[in-house]
């Protein structure tokens, strides 16, 4: 089956890799899988896992005359921009005749172009939501500015939402996900469970003599709750030193991290390390006595990555990858926002003896190694040989 899997721009993000990760192995299964690009960015992520896999890519706003390549960020919004309501007028146009049985959607409002292009060239889609609208204004944005409206925005986040599932041949999230749209759609009949996977190093290969740093890996938005790493390390008695990874969207709020670093007196305990290439990430997964993630996630996957690596986590129990970790780990789990908690947690790690350290190690291992991303796309294989 001739299999598109579609996202909105190739930035180093979570649901990017996911789709990378997807076309690997569905390719493995027998597909012939392209990752289909909506609109080419000057600095993209992820060029070595495409060229190590040889994963096909089809930019779409490579076939597009310069004048409908427009393109910009709304203001206050993360990543919603203007392509995601502009491309739906014309993208199924530059879709090429049986150049594709099927599309696998990734981003929500990816999924316009989705609608868009199924309506007009017949082409069905499968979405992946990872966030509905709904779930980004009311937990992503409810500190920012956009929060202040969020009675006026949830009606038609909601419509969105519905708009995006009813048009879906079927819908993947995860399980948590698929409870916030039931809210919105309880009627829809294809809703499947799915969890992201990881790639597991050698057991073997896990270290446990760590080097004294922790870690925090993510692509760094407006939404992923920066502040509460400065409020954890100006109340550290044993301030572990911390190394920020990831990329910055928008680039300036490197700036603004790196600034509130310096106005809390923390240069020498937080450095930000920026993008790196995925070999490098893996040497920090291996290398970091723990990861830290200071919020919520709709699923999480550099907490999976990160244990598949020999590092265990520190991250929200309320997020969706909390439901593959065994019970003894989830109840050492921090709440929400609960500084105390995640400080809590921290120094155990840090004064935890060696011997148990090394179950604790182990524990997420296993857990990671029972979450492939050959397993996600067998599941993702088994509904389109229904289809």
């Amino acid at each position: 089956m001739k299999i598109g899997i579609l996202i909105d721009e190739l930035i180093s993000g979570g649901f990017q890799k996911v789709a990378l990760m997807e076309a690997k192995y569905l390719k493995k299964l027998g597909h012939d899988v392209s990752l289909v690009i909506l609109h080419k960015i000057k600095i993209e992520g992820y060029i070595d896992l495409i060229k190590n896999n040889n994963i096909n890519v089809i930019y779409i706003s490579d076939r597009l005359p310069c004048y409908l390549k427009i393109n910009f960020r709304f203001p206050f919004f993360a990543f919603f921009s203007f392509m995601h309501i502009f491309y739906p007028f014309f993208i199924y146009k530059y879709i090429r005749k049986n150049e594709f049985d099927i599309f696998i959607t990734h981003g929500t409002y990816t999924a316009f172009s989705s609608i868009r292009i199924k309506k007009k060239i017949k082409i069905p889609y499968i979405c992946f939501v990872h966030d509905p609208i709904t779930y980004i204004i009311n937990q992503k944005y409810k500190d920012k500015f956009l929060g202040n409206f969020s009675k006026l925005l949830t009606p038609i986040a909601k419509k969105l939402d519905k708009m995006i599932i009813k048009n879906a041949t079927s819908v993947f999230a995860f399980p948590d996900m698929i409870d916030e749209m039931k809210k919105t759609y309880p009627d829809y009949p294809h809703y499947y469970e799915i969890f992201n996977g990881c790639e597991s190093i050698d057991q073997d290969d896990v270290e446990y003599g760590k080097r004294n740093y922790c870690i925090s890996v993510t692509k760094w938005d407006q939404g992923k709750n920066f502040e509460l790493l400065i409020e954890i390390w100006k109340k550290l008695s044993n301030r572990i030193p911390l190394k920020v990874v990831g990329s910055f969207s928008p680039v300036k709020l490197e700036k603004d991290y790196r600034r509130k670093i310096k106005e809390n007196s923390l240069s020498e305990y937080i450095e930000i390390i920026g993008k790196v290439s995925e070999t490098e990430l893996i040497n920090y997964y291996k290398n970091a006595k723990f990861l830290i993630h200071p919020c919520r996630e709709a699923f999480g996957m550099t907490i999976l990555e990160a244990s598949a690596n020999g590092c265990p986590a520190i991250f929200t129990r309320n997020s969706g990858v909390a439901r593959l970790y065994p019970k003894f780990i989830k109840t050492k789990l921090p709440n929400e926002n609960d500084l105390m908690e995640y400080i809590n947690i921290i120094n155990y790690f840090i004064k935890v003896p060696e011997q148990e350290y090394r179950v604790l190690v182990n524990d997420y291992y296993k857990t990671a190694k029972e979450n492939s991303w050959e397993n996600h796309c067998k599941k993702i294989n088994t509904l389109i040989q229904r289809l």
